[in-house]
């Protein structure tokens, strides 16, 4: 059996709650270094707490030949950088989201990964969870009817000023980090050719990023609206409505393990709550890397899926910005 080895690009907390965790929970994956160059101290937490060597230096883990795989949870400015010197030596990559902050350098990443055959995944887990097979099977059942309208909302309230979020030489910025998601689930939802229908990006004083915003998708049958916020009440919610039925739910993309997310189902007069079994959503965005490495069409899958969420971002931006001159 293939054990694939792999190092984390920066000690994040997401990677020392979230990831190092999930990946022990896969036989197939090991996790030996984790590499940090601004804070040694939270470094030190993964050595102790999860026995894993210390680099001092990005590029020494990325050049390690003993190194399949590198996970990258740094600020998303830094994510086309690291990434692209990783699929150079022959590395899978496996990024937090956003892939990158610009259509150019998303394209430039997935034509090194083709031309090396190598994997490259956007690591937003929520699409992996079975809560969205349960609400895909509602509404291939035909229960709503003929799909009219889709709302989301992904939204949280303001996080320390220090945060990556609010930089823009970071990449931060809501649209790339909270409206990320609403965008991706809306490509999951909507079928056929997605066009950008409006999109608006609002700034506050003291924040040189957007900080809330909106978007319209279609696909000339139905119309997606998103919302997104990372100064706002906070709101993790999907509505679909139909010609005979509604759905709703509020932990569409951040449902924890242990977490029975709740459906609700209107048809007529008729209520009903479907439970969904708790899932881990992190542990299976991994197995399905792990899939791509073994499958060529997973694989090229990801490649346009990437592509997908890349131009319609880039196209919100650009919509969303010209609103403001």
């Amino acid at each position: 059996m293939m054990m694939y080895k792999i190092g984390v690009l920066g000690a994040a907390d997401i990677a020392y709650r979230m990831f190092v965790p999930a990946l022990k929970q896969c036989s197939d994956f090991e996790c030996v270094g984790v590499a940090e160059e601004y804070n040694i101290e939270k470094a030190k937490k993964f050595r102790e707490d999860y026995q894993l060597d210390i680099f001092n230096r990005f590029d020494d883990l990325i050049n390690d030949e003993n190194i399949d795989i590198l996970y990258i949870p740094l600020p998303p400015a830094l994510h086309y950088e690291y990434a692209k010197k990783a699929l150079l030596k022959g590395k899978h990559v496996f990024l937090e989201k956003p892939l990158t902050i610009c259509l150019e350098d998303t394209e430039d990443l997935i034509r090194i990964a083709k031309e090396r055959k190598l994997v490259l995944q956007e690591n937003y887990m929520f699409q992996f969870h079975k809560q969205l097979e349960v609400v895909k099977d509602i509404i291939d059942s035909q229960k709503l009817g003929d799909l009219r309208l889709i709302r989301s909302c992904f939204s949280f309230p303001k996080r320390a000023v220090n945060d990556f979020r609010y930089s823009q030489k970071l990449g931060g910025g809501a649209l790339l980090d909270a409206g990320g998601y609403v965008v991706k689930l809306g490509s999951f939802l909507l079928d056929g050719n997605i066009q950008v229908e409006n999109a608006h990006l609002y700034y506050i004083d003291d924040c040189d990023v957007d900080v809330y915003g909106d978007f319209v998708l279609s696909n000339q049958s139905i119309t997606y609206q998103g919302s997104f916020g990372m100064d706002n009440h906070y709101s993790c919610s999907l509505e679909i409505y139909g010609s005979k039925g509604k759905l709703s739910t509020n932990r569409i993309f951040t449902s924890p393990p242990g977490n029975q997310p709740v459906i609700d189902v209107y048809v007529g007069n008729n209520h009903e709550e479907v439970i969904v079994d708790a899932d881990n959503h992190f542990i299976k965005s991994i197995l399905k890397f792990e899939e791509a490495l073994k499958d060529d069409q997973i694989r090229e899958c990801f490649y346009e899926r990437l592509y997908q969420q890349s131009y319609l971002v880039g196209n919100i931006r650009k919509m969303g910005e010209s609103q403001n001159d």
